[in-house]
């Protein structure tokens, strides 16, 4: 009986499989716990991890702001409980494979890797007294190997003759130095949302959406690796200067996209930038006519299901939230259904990997989880 060669099993079938199988491998033998933990290989799961049009886990927050996780691609098996990160928790981005949560009570950050397991807690700011905006953008600097968080806050400072005054301070947390530096701290020119985190792009690019009265909506874009705000990127010209015109704005399948009422008929229009930069590259990707969908005052694509042709979507209507299958043939959309998650209140998207936490710790899965593991 022929035999599969080694190095095709270590270089060609191991690194395409899911992180969660290969933490398991490691118990096989010593041989493949020293390959599955090595730098060299971990760097090459996560290249195919990236590459991938799977490999997505589903990261939930039930009604009880309890956060699971689950396979995309098997909706069969049931979510698996994450750690509890404080009272209110909720996910400011993910960049591979690692997720950036924040806590309301206490007021923390932390990385996570929902994969492996490993966690850590970060040196937190707390927010100032009165703010009119706080926002984060998560992402990777490869030029230092550094994970880092934007902290974007719209302070109101003192109170004058016109009204208070606004602050623009824009702070940027180092994971390899374990504190936050000053980047920017001055009265701003645009407004933006509250709430609304970055989108990341290549890992390092940061984008968020801002409206100024004259212009109209725009996008600006910051360097992780450089530290900075880098070219403005324009919507559309028919969408910049209506002012409640987009439902939501930030990447789908890879690109930025952005969701608005479409203006001649009940439809939600979902646009992408196809080429990056190019105003004229933006393209109507698809439109949903369901009612469930165009009453929605937020319509967020999170994924996309190639294997089925459908799309997972996130819609909220005031105090309402749905996770909907979009079939994009059939145009109609259902209630998506999670397996172990009874109520799901807000959902994101990450790929999964076995990228290491920089002085992190593991977490100790709970009899519970071992039981959903099984």
């Amino acid at each position: 009986m022929a035999t599969i060669p080694l190095e095709i099993i270590t270089n060609g079938i191991l690194p395409r499989l899911p992180a969660k199988s290969l933490m398991r491998f490691k118990c096989v033998s010593k041989p493949w716990l020293a390959l599955i933990s090595s730098h060299e290989f971990i760097h090459l799961h996560l290249h195919y991890s990236l590459s991938s049009i799977t490999n997505h886990l589903l990261i939930l927050t039930e009604n009880d702001c309890s956060l699971f996780s689950s396979n995309l691609e098997l909706p069969e098996c049931p979510a698996i409980k994450l750690p509890n990160f404080g009272i209110k928790p909720s996910v400011v981005g993910s960049c591979n494979g690692l997720l950036c949560i924040q806590s309301h009570r206490p007021y923390s950050l932390f990385l996570l890797n929902p994969s492996t397991g490993s966690y850590r807690e970060l040196s937190t700011l707390l927010p100032p007294r009165r703010y009119a905006a706080l926002n984060f953008g998560f992402g990777y600097d490869s030029e230092n190997d550094d994970y880092k968080v934007v902290r974007i806050v719209d302070r109101l400072a003192s109170r004058g003759f016109l009204g208070h005054q606004v602050d623009r301070i824009v702070q940027v947390y180092s994971s390899r130095a374990n504190s936050w530096e000053m980047i920017e701290w001055s009265p701003p020119r645009d407004a933006m949302g509250d709430r609304e985190n970055g989108a990341l792009l290549n890992n390092n690019l940061l984008h968020w959406k801002f409206w100024r009265p004259q212009e109209g909506y725009h996008i600006r874009c910051f360097n992780l690796c450089e530290k900075r705000w880098t070219s403005d990127l324009p919507f559309p010209d028919y969408i910049k200067g209506i002012r409640d015109g987009i439902l939501d704005f930030g990447v789908f399948d890879g690109s930025l996209y952005f969701s608005s009422k479409n203006q001649q008929e009940p439809a939600v229009d979902i646009w992408i930038m196809k080429e990056y930069g190019v105003t004229e590259s933006w393209v109507k990707l698809f439109q949903i006519s369901d009612s469930r969908v165009v009453r929605s005052s937020r319509v967020s694509p999170i994924a996309y299901c190639r294997l089925k042709n459908k799309v997972l979507l996130r819609t909220t209507n005031k105090s309402e939230h749905s996770i909907l299958w979009y079939d994009i043939k059939g145009e109609a959309a259902e209630c998506a259904k999670i397996n172990g998650v009874a109520d799901c209140l807000w959902i994101d998207v990450c790929k999964g990997s076995l990228v290491d936490i920089p002085s992190g710790s593991q977490i100790r899965n709970t009899k519970q989880n071992d039981e959903k593991e099984a």
